[in-house]
């Protein structure tokens, strides 16, 4: 019998008496808690940590009552590794009494599984689905407030058509950057490229260092980028053969990390500041303000338009 315990593949414990002496422990409770020596040894002083977790407790009950007790994905903190740290580890387990003669309880028998691993993929697996509805509202709210915005400057169906669809695109490129990272966030000039590229990378010059952003801010600076080669392409320097933009941006203050993000057009047609601001200004200004926490600069200078963007880059207050 000793030998099938033994072999069992779940963990198998044998504690004998009110103080719960291990008896017979099998190999896979030695995997679970570290194969420490625990024979002969009471369960709070082979496993101290387990102490205060209300294990012993269980036990006490069960050897006093005679009730079987389950336990299902159930945290034990347990030091699996001499000196390590606790190490949260989630069980399926029955401690049921054993009886002797005349029906006295005379000790527990603990049998169980570690579920670890299926109950850390469960939980992934509920942020994740968090995550999305956080995120598909998130964007539904964006999609919605640039149909408005593009209906209230574009009173020709086939203009807001078009205007629309193009946006929506520059968010759909985001998205799809973010979706290779599982949303972990992307690159800076990865988000500057996918918004540039259909004008010719000859044409925008990127320069900078590499800057992880993270999932929220790389969506907005992917509208306001979609914009700013928008208005270049249709007034500024991409709309000439000879124009080009220069995108220069830098970290600064490496304690309260800043991004400062230049664009500057050259070579195109004289610009002059526009009577009304149209919603490409407004939306630049406002996800920079509103949803990055920083500061735009917008300048219709002479030779060409240019623009200075900052903003935190850890803002630290799980802004989404």
């Amino acid at each position: 019998m000793n030998d099938l315990f033994m072999q069992a593949p779940g963990f198998v414990a044998v504690l004998g008496g009110p103080d719960h002496v291990f008896e017979l422990a099998n190999s896979a409770y030695g995997q679970l808690i570290g194969h420490r020596e625990v024979l002969g040894k009471s369960v709070r002083e082979a496993m101290p940590e387990v102490v205060d977790q209300g294990f012993i407790d269980l036990l006490d009950h069960v050897y006093t009552t005679g009730e079987t007790y389950e336990g299902r994905e159930s945290l034990l903190q347990l030091q699996r590794r001499r000196g390590g740290d606790l190490e949260d580890v989630y069980l399926n387990f029955i401690y049921q009494p054993i009886l002797g003669e005349e029906g006295r309880i005379v000790g527990v028998f603990v049998q169980g599984h570690e579920v670890t691993e299926t109950v850390k993929a469960d939980q992934r697996q509920r942020l994740m689905i968090d995550e999305l509805n956080h995120r598909v509202k998130n964007t539904l709210a964006t999609v919605q407030s640039i149909a408005m915005q593009t209906a209230r400057t574009h009173e020709d169906p086939a203009s807001f058509a078009e205007t629309f669809q193009s946006r929506l695109m520059a968010l759909s490129h985001t998205h799809n950057l973010l979706t290779r990272s599982h949303w972990e966030g992307a690159d800076l000039r990865d988000v500057l490229q996918h918004e540039t590229l259909a004008h010719g990378a000859h044409r925008v010059i990127l320069n900078g260092p590499s800057v992880a952003l993270p999932p929220a801010m790389a969506v907005s600076l992917g509208m306001i980028f979609h914009e700013l080669a928008t208005n270049a392409a249709k007034y500024g320097a991409l709309s000439t053969g000879d124009g080009r933009v220069f995108v220069d941006w830098s970290v600064q203050d490496l304690t309260n990390r800043k991004l400062v993000i230049f664009w500057r057009e050259q070579g195109g047609p004289s610009v002059t500041e526009p009577s009304r601001r149209g919603f490409g200004s407004r939306l630049i200004e406002r996800n920079v303000r509103h949803d990055l926490a920083g500061e735009a600069k917008l300048v219709y200078a002479s030779d060409g338009f240019n623009a200075e963007i900052s903003l935190p880059l850890d803002r630290g207050d799980g802004h989404e």
